[in-house]
């Protein structure tokens, strides 16, 4: 009889047990249904760390239902709980449809996991805009994850991923990312032109030149695509091919005043100096102060007029008349040169070169106010 009344009470003892840790996640819902988030995470943290309801898919699918709510609550209270609450919801959901053999949860924790993906995707815009692209990524890969999950496939959030690795110059990252985005054959030029700088900077050539090629097939008037191209050609000193290149760049985006510079820039190396100026000149059309073409249309004609200056001094002493007449076509080429040098140095008042240039263009003419006023600003 002893021996019965023991084994009743032993029963009794494991039942309360067991009902008490089922009573921890039943408390965890009840206080997560009258929204005390805080009561409900201390519950439900209990109840997932118990042998006894660890294993069912019910304290998982609540775990998840509390931390979804601790991660989108705008109740100030319970916002900075846990800052890794949007993460919890997701690995508690991806537990419960491992248990839930039944599927009792599965619907609602499919819906519950679009909204997770969701907001992973919102906070890597927030970390973007505020160009902090580590945590961005992370974000956005998370959304990928997700979704992954699901069997979604989300080329937006991948796209998002991959692009911000390539701001964060995070290049492996953002190199994997836009091959796959290329092998799904994803619809955004901007992938190759990318993906090309990636092995530009990596020293593949080779590599960029083939991206470039795929990329110009299917995107064959895309101007970020042939900026890519222009910057490959530039590396390889082709400047022929980047002339070319330019004039269809130039059709493409006619206001991009840069794509004039660089023009310019090609036809100095290629010796055509007029083609230069030329160039040179239609950039300022379009931003009257940009420093650059200001200063190379300055050096053109300084440049012209150092050089017939060093010829004038190797000419022998009876050759007089030869050397005033080169020397005064010397003073005009400075004179040419003086004022996009005068304009470039409002923008840049600390260049060396410039003062320089200046402090020689005024000596050769005579300008001594301006000289006197150069040297005592």
């Amino acid at each position: 009889m002893k021996k019965v009344i023991f084994l009743a009470v032993l029963f009794l003892s494991v039942t309360l047990i067991a009902n008490a840790q089922n009573s921890t996640r039943t408390t965890a819902y009840n206080y997560l249904r009258k929204g005390k988030l805080d009561l409900a995470k201390e519950n439900i943290d209990k109840a997932v760390a118990n042998e006894k309801t660890m294993h069912d898919a019910k304290t998982w699918f609540y775990y998840g239902n509390t931390y979804i709510q601790l991660a989108t609550t705008d109740d100030e209270q319970y916002k900075d709980i846990d800052p890794d609450a949007l993460l919890k919801a997701y690995e508690g959901y991806q537990k419960c449809m491992e248990l839930d053999e039944k599927k009792r949860y599965y619907a609602q924790t499919l819906q519950d996991m679009l909204v997770i993906s969701n907001n992973f995707y919102t906070k890597g815009l927030t970390h973007y805009k505020a160009e902090e692209y580590p945590a961005a990524y992370v974000d956005f890969s998370q959304a990928v994850e997700v979704n992954n999950a699901l069997d979604n496939v989300d080329t937006l959030a991948m796209y998002a991923a991959a692009m911000t690795a390539f701001s964060g110059e995070m290049d492996v990252e953002a190199k994997a990312g836009y091959e796959e985005l290329i092998e799904m054959n994803y619809d955004n030029a901007t992938i190759y032109s990318d993906l090309a700088n990636i092995y530009k900077k990596e020293g593949d050539l080779a590599k960029a030149k083939l991206v470039l090629q795929d990329g110009i097939s299917k995107y064959p008037n895309e101007a970020t695509i042939l900026f890519a191209q222009i910057n490959i050609l530039l590396e390889e000193e082709k400047h022929e091919e980047v002339i070319t290149t330019l004039n269809r760049a130039i059709e493409l985006a006619p206001e991009n005043y840069t794509l004039y510079f660089v023009q310019g820039q090609s036809y100095e190396k290629m010796n055509d100096f007029n083609s230069a100026e030329v160039s040179y000149l239609k950039a300022l059309e379009i931003k009257a102060d940009y420093s650059d073409a200001l200063f190379n249309l300055g050096a053109i004609h300084y440049n012209k007029a150092v050089e017939i200056y060093a010829q004038a001094n190797d000419l022998p002493l009876d050759a007089a008349e030869e050397y005033e007449k080169m020397t005064n076509t010397a003073k005009k080429d400075f004179l040419d040169a003086q004022p996009y040098f005068e304009k470039a140095l409002v923008q840049l008042p600390d260049d060396k070169n410039l003062i320089n240039s200046l402090i020689m263009i005024y000596q050769k003419t005579n300008q001594l106010d301006k000289l006197s006023e150069l040297k005592n600003r």
